[in-house]
């Protein structure tokens, strides 16, 4: 009896198996509608027109020049903006270059939307992202051009990959034969076919961020408190909540102050 149990059970097992496989992947084709595009302000200001106009999706909404005064800046693009922000595009370090996925992710938290930053990612994380309705910065080249990769090192001594004409859209939909990507460089949306888009993606490591509502952002805020991030003294961003009757903080989006 026992063994005709544990049969059944693993006869049921089996007969899921397949459901589960294709539970898990993403349908032929997605669309994210609602991303409004906007041309970047300044010759290498990519990744900041990316973010904001990722973050206005989400209602969070400020301005490219707002976004870029927070970010760091740094001659290690993973640490923040390297160079000058108006030279033309194709500059590369150290006069002129962009930033990396990190510094855009913690910049993106620290204006209320749970933001994450990604490398070495793949194509099928990219459609399970879209299709569940988030779009996603990009990380490739201008026109997918394929330049090749070049070593940069830092004043902290940290060697980077860098490439010229390095690029981001949002990611906002695909097909079976590639990406609808908005171009931070006119803020129009364009299709690229996969054998385009993976190449050039490939030579800054597959680099992305995605974002997401801040979970904190739909509890009660406590009394007296504005809507959104505020300004304090010292320059931090503080989100004030009331969970369960205990008061506590978000500070810049990022870490969390109050009772356990």
């Amino acid at each position: 009896m026992r063994r005709m149990a544990v049969a059944i059970v693993l006869y049921v097992v089996a007969s899921l198996l397949p459901r589960i496989a294709y539970a898990d992947e993403s349908p032929p084709s997605a669309f994210v509608q609602g991303v409004v595009g906007h041309p970047q302000e300044h010759n290498l200001s990519c990744e900041s027109r990316s973010a904001t106009d990722l973050a206005a999706y989400w209602g969070a909404v400020f301005s490219e020049d707002d976004f870029f005064r927070r970010l760091p800046k740094s001659d290690n693009p993973y640490r923040g903006f390297l160079g000058d922000v108006d030279l033309p595009p194709g500059t590369m370090p150290p006069a002129g270059y962009g930033v990396y996925g990190g510094p855009i992710a913690a910049n993106l938290r620290s204006f209320g939307l749970d933001a994450r930053s990604r490398r070495e990612w793949n194509l099928e994380g990219l459609k399970a992202e879209l299709a569940v309705g988030r779009p996603v910065i990009v990380w490739a080249t201008y026109d997918m051009r394929l330049p090749g990769v070049e070593a940069w090192t830092s004043s902290d001594g940290a060697t980077s990959v860098v490439v010229q004409w390095q690029h981001t859209f949002i990611a906002v939909g695909y097909d079976e034969g590639g990406l609808y990507l908005v171009d931070a460089y006119d803020g129009t949306e364009k299709y690229f076919t996969y054998e385009a888009f993976d190449p050039a993606w490939a030579q800054l490591g597959r680099m992305a961020v995605t974002a997401d509502q801040n979970p904190w952002a739909d509890q009660n805020p406590v009394e007296g408190s504005v809507e959104g991030p505020a300004t304090q003294p010292g320059g931090r961003m503080w989100a004030a909540t009331d969970i369960d009757g205990r008061r506590s903080f978000v500070v810049d989006g990022r870490w969390w102050i109050g009772p356990e």
